[in-house]
């Protein structure tokens, strides 16, 4: 599987985690929507058995099928990565997608840029400029609802507890807590896909941020993907985190959209 591919497969993989279901009644085959937070609603080419796009009857010119998408969600769009994707082109490319939002009053509200990293065998911890930062995984019910604080709070909206709980006992993922002279001020999440290892969740409480914090929290999670013996390390950086991510080495791959009713 391609990078682009994999950034976007695990990506979904962790949306599908969080606990998604198709949206019923739909006007567009494929719809799903987490049923809480994050809120995402996407159109799912991986649900298609063995690559049949034959099942494809709507056609998204007429619009309709905007209006089965939840009041509350937020409708990413990503360009189209042709080897993982089965979906008709003539109906399912981006531009008209993004068309058929914009004719129903919806509008761009963010953008990520999807970054990767590949991973060195031998990597180790960076000289510190915080030598008191110490990075922990999840252990108690009090850290994660610690965990779930920090995000909230670094991100200005409101993480679901009960969604982060269901993810403590998974394999495939691990919940850090960034600690600093202890006290608990960073919270991220790393969600592993065969040698793929997805950084999401990565905020710092608020008196803290500006503090080069976020770079030391980076650099310890870089490691422990390394330990965690993946290949490469992707995720999707906002506008602000962009350009401390390419500072650490990540390259650029493509750009998410993420539409909102207006």
């Amino acid at each position: 599987m391609h990078i682009d591919e994999a950034n976007l497969s695990n990506l979904i993989k962790l949306w599908h985690k969080y606990g998604s279901q198709p949206v019923e009644a739909a006007k567009l085959p494929l719809l799903v929507a987490n049923t809480g937070w994050p809120q995402r609603c996407w159109i799912d080419s991986r649900a298609l058995p063995d690559g049949d796009s034959s099942q494809l009857q709507s056609d998204v010119n007429d619009n309709l099928w905007v209006e089965n998408i939840p009041k509350s969600a937020i409708f990413p769009l990503w360009p189209t990565l042709r080897s993982n994707n089965n979906l008709p082109s003539s109906k399912y490319e981006p531009q008209v997608i993004e068309q058929s939002l914009l004719d129903k009053h919806w509008h761009c509200a963010f953008e990520q840029t999807a970054m990767y990293l590949t991973l060195s065998s031998d990597a180790k911890h960076s000289p510190r400029t915080h030598p008191g930062f110490k990075v922990r995984p999840v252990n108690t019910c009090e850290d994660i609802k610690m965990w779930a604080d920090i995000g909230s709070e670094a991100f200005g909206y409101q993480i679901d507890l009960s969604v982060i709980q269901r993810l403590v006992d998974d394999e495939e993922i691990q919940l850090l807590i960034g600690w600093d002279n202890g006290q608990a001020i960073a919270c991220g999440l790393l969600y592993k896909t065969g040698d793929i290892i997805g950084v999401h969740q990565v905020g710092v409480k608020l008196a803290f941020q500006g503090k080069g914090f976020a770079k030391c929290f980076m650099l310890d999670i870089i490691v422990a993907c390394s330990k965690w013996q993946g290949k490469h390390v992707v995720l999707q950086a906002s506008q602000v985190g962009k350009p401390l991510y390419e500072k650490l080495g990540f390259k650029s791959q493509f750009l998410i959209q993420n539409f909102q009713r207006v």
